[in-house]
């Protein structure tokens, strides 16, 4: 498997779009997109913030750059990993900074509180919204 398509893939396991990826990436969502599907390559220097950003161990990124990949003992075991690294730096860069402002806790119990009901009135209202 090239280095695009495992670097795509790994990106997927995360759980985040290329949108998410891009803005910690530093560069638009079309370059990654066309990163991801090989039709740019990406630059060197570009290379150790796809690792850092993505939270990828080195030995499995220089695995990733070289082509190989070792057997692992249990991929979805890895892969929720993985994602706990990328969810801890994201809510160390990001949320930390969120928390003391009363209106993200707000908006956070109104997420969190919200019946399924209300959330699917609230899609419809803004579905007609946009319609209009």
């Amino acid at each position: 498997m090239a280095f695009y398509e495992r670097i795509r893939e790994y990106r997927e396991q995360l759980e985040i779009t290329q949108i998410e990826a891009s803005r910690r990436l530093g560069i638009d969502h079309s370059v990654l997109s066309k990163y991801e599907r090989g039709d740019l390559s990406i630059p060197i220097e570009l290379l150790h913030k796809f690792m850092v950003e993505y939270g990828i161990p080195e030995k499995e990124f220089l695995e990733m750059l070289i082509g190989t990949r070792s057997k692992r003992n249990n991929p979805g075991l890895e892969a929720r990993e993985s994602r706990e690294r990328y969810l801890e730096s994201f809510q160390e860069e990001y949320v930390s900074q969120l928390i003391p402002l009363k209106e993200f806790r707000e908006l956070v119990i109104d997420v969190i509180t919200v019946s399924p009901d209300e959330k699917e009135r609230r899609r419809l209202l803004q579905h007609k919204r946009k319609n209009h």
